[in-house]
């Protein structure tokens, strides 16, 4: 832990489960150990997304391989002093969720929650107790197609995205975030370990869960660092 806070980031990618990673698990984790952190969540695509998995695969290999990027990173961070935690992004209809909270069992459970709409998807996780971060909610890509960011379904968006391509996303995220009283989280959606220093929190005391960082969140606790020095 830094002597100034508790640094964290949320969103990652891998190469062991992410089709478009580049960097394995254990160089991310790594990085992010020599960056600065002090807690990282693991956050590859999910099944409706770019995994690198076949759909032909049996559910319960399929389940495995999502969190293959996870249990690599988690082993290194395990060695080397980070803690290491997991989650998803999914693409449902159009808008891209972070999902953390949830594991092997809720996915097993649900074997058709890939294939589900999105306020169906949202009402699943939360009522399993999961958390949902709209990740870049106004970022526009040849890959996503044009919707309307819905504030009133989620509790939290991704103000700031590090690889947004246009500071007018991050800059509509933060302001539709503001206008309707949500948490503000970011994050460096890197791909490679070259890019996790960008989209870091700080918080003022250990945080080791995504309900804990929501919470701290609530209580006024948590700042965005766009590029860690």
């Amino acid at each position: 832990m830094r002597k100034d806070g508790f640094y964290v980031q949320l969103h990652l990618h891998t190469s062991e489960t992410s089709r478009c990673g580049v960097s394995p698990a254990a160089e991310m984790a790594r990085a992010c150990k020599a960056a600065g952190y002090d807690l990282i969540a693991v956050t590859d695509h999910f099944f409706n997304a770019n995994i690198g998995c076949s759909p032909r695969l049996p559910w319960r290999e399929r389940v495995d391989y999502l969190f293959r990027g996870y249990y690599a990173a988690k082993a290194v961070g395990d060695r080397i002093g980070l803690e290491v935690i997991r989650g998803w992004e999914t693409y449902t209809d159009g808008p891209e969720l972070l999902t953390y909270g949830l594991d092997e069992s809720f996915l097993l459970d649900n074997p058709d929650i890939a294939e589900t709409p999105y306020a169906e998807y949202i009402r699943r996780v939360t009522e399993a107790g999961g958390l949902i971060v709209h990740a870049h909610p106004y970022r526009r890509a040849w890959y996503i197609p044009d919707f309307k960011p819905d504030p009133d379904s989620v509790e939290a968006y991704e103000v700031y995205n590090h690889q947004n391509q246009s500071p007018a996303f991050n800059r509509r995220a933060l302001e539709e975030a503001e206008a309707h009283g949500l948490l503000k989280l970011a994050g460096s959606d890197a791909h490679h370990a070259e890019d996790v220093r960008g989209g870091a929190m700080r918080f003022s005391r250990p945080v080791h869960s995504m309900a804990e960082i929501f919470q701290a969140l609530r209580e006024g606790d948590g700042e965005i660092i766009e590029t860690l020095d």
